[in-house]
């Protein structure tokens, strides 16, 4: 396996530019995800490393070869699409190993490639078979063996799981992440769903509009999003962001907010003034009942079992959620007062960046 550099890479359609001096470090054996809207560059940026899109300027190394010029089949990458794109007449054994035939690999190394991949993918009882007798997450592991089998030095996922049901989607998370630690390889993965980020990457890169917002771990980008797109990307349900007016500046963060509740806020203090406009954000499962706090009229109600679900608003019309445990004395149509911890709040600027707090939850690794 081996490390993966990107160098400053930008791509343009005509006059649209669509990635922003993107760069990189990948380390080996490391699975990064690549999350963000529909539309933000994660796939094109993907293509590129695969080859099968120039990109406008830059440079890509895979280990210690500059590869930015090199085809695709000699870049060392192996890539799994959306879309199985197995061949309907042949057998599972036969799509897996149609890459090493093409590659005239001997008889006998193809044969133990092949089981191999088949015993890592539990699809030994399926070899014989063709696509059409296999349910949806078989064929998608039938489009991994064939990547498998090529053992290359980096592993590309475009957006894998997309095509499967919601059940089928959660087991093939959990055999995703056990196969990078069977195979200790280096996984580049592209997704818009913020929960297969979260549960598989070692790092996550949040793009938006072609540029790099944030690259960390799950836990890091959770404690600590460096902006307010970050914030609401990474999280479930979303966090909350509600306006609130600076009151004071020296030494904590005074603010008012949205329905006049005050808070003393731990955040530093630098490049705000008093009467600014900013958004505090509060995730939904860090708020708790109590008897004063913010005064919320729950509109929606979603008893989930183990835990509440509430949709209502604050103040002007703010929407607020909160996340409570699932027998929480609330009811829909009236109203509740949450606190939430001043360490557990963000504060953000008007140009979405967010005030570094003066202390934090300690990260989970």
């Amino acid at each position: 396996m081996a490390t993966l550099n990107l160098n400053a890479i930008n791509k343009s359609f005509g006059s649209a530019k669509v990635l922003h001096d993107i760069s990189l470090a990948i380390e080996d054996k490391e699975f990064v995800v690549f999350v963000g809207p529909s539309g933000c560059g994660k796939s094109t940026l993907l293509r590129i490393i695969a080859g099968l899109e120039e990109s406008t300027s830059g440079s890509i190394h895979i280990g210690d070869e500059d590869v930015s010029d090199a085809a695709p089949v000699d870049r060392g990458i192996s890539m799994v699409f959306q879309s199985y794109a197995l061949y309907p007449h042949l057998s599972v054994y036969e799509n897996i190993a149609f890459p090493l035939r093409v590659q005239k690999m001997p008889k006998d190394e193809l044969e133990e490639r092949v089981q191999r991949a088949a015993g890592i993918l539990q699809l030994t009882e399926k070899l014989d078979l063709k696509p059409g007798q296999l349910s949806g997450g078989q064929r998608q592991r039938v489009a991994i063996g064939r990547s498998i089998v090529r053992n290359p030095k980096v592993f590309l996922f475009d957006e894998p799981l997309s095509n499967l049901d919601a059940a089928l989607r959660g087991d093939m998370r959990v055999e995703l992440s056990q196969l990078h630690s069977q195979l200790d390889a280096t996984m580049v993965y592209v997704t818009h769903d913020q929960v297969e980020a979260m549960t598989m990457a070692d790092r996550i890169v949040v793009l938006n509009g072609g540029k790099v917002e944030q690259f960390g771990s799950p836990m890091e980008l959770y404690h600590h999003p460096a902006t307010k797109f970050v914030a609401g990307f990474i999280g479930q349900p979303n966090m909350n962001f509600v306006p609130a007016t600076v009151l004071e500046t020296s030494g904590a963060l005074t603010v008012e907010l949205d329905g006049g509740h005050k808070m003393s806020l731990p955040v530093d203090t630098s490049g705000v003034r008093k009467g600014d406009t900013v958004e505090v954000g509060i995730r939904p499962e860090h708020v708790t009942l109590s008897d004063e706090g913010l005064d919320i009229t729950v509109n929606v109600l979603e008893r989930l079992g183990g835990i509440s679900i509430t949709y209502g608003t604050i103040g002007n019309g703010t929407r607020f959620c909160a996340s409570l445990s699932g027998d929480a004395p609330i009811q829909q149509g009236k109203n509740m007062r949450l606190s939430v911890a001043p360490e557990d709040c963000h504060v953000f600027q008007s140009n979405g960046n967010v005030l570094r707090r003066k202390s934090a939850p300690a990260l989970v690794a």
